[in-house]
């Protein structure tokens, strides 16, 4: 089996992990860019960030929606940030969700370097989970 060595550098510019053998990975330095990871109903439920569910209002009687997240669809950027940048004027977090996550990747990738606060998109977004069991409310 072959032994790999690993380097980690850390810089004002972010942190670099070089690999013996030739592979070269960058990681994004805090605060820039967005993390698509699964969250829990208790992760969108339970913390102060701001959850917003993205998609459209037909969508959100079709399935319910997760208990205190704000309702808006994303169509632009400036449409959105015009909405919500009150809500984020604290520094909290910014969590999107949608149906299966791909717009609020497309979403959190419009807003990168727009705003300073962290930007989370809820990866399998509301279908997955309802899949874990969670009980969606009525939209209001």
């Amino acid at each position: 089996m072959e032994r790999r060595h690993f380097l980690v550098l850390a810089g004002i510019g972010g942190v670099a992990l070089i690999a013996g053998g030739g592979y070269f990975a960058s990681m994004e330095p805090a605060g820039a860019g967005y993390e698509h990871r699964p969250l829990t109903a208790a992760d969108l439920t339970e913390g102060d960030a701001l959850v917003v569910d993205i998609r459209r209002p037909e969508e959100w009687a079709e399935t319910g929606v997760v208990e205190g997240s704000m309702l808006f669809t994303f169509t632009t950027a400036d449409r959105f940030l015009a909405q919500v940048s009150g809500e984020l004027s604290d520094g909290r977090d910014l969590v999107l969700i949608c149906r299966t996550g791909n717009r609020t990747q497309a979403a959190a990738d419009a807003l990168a370097g727009q705003i300073p606060n962290r930007i989370v998109s809820v990866e399998g977004g509301i279908t997955r989970i309802i899949s874990d069991g969670y009980q969606t409310v009525k939209p209001r």
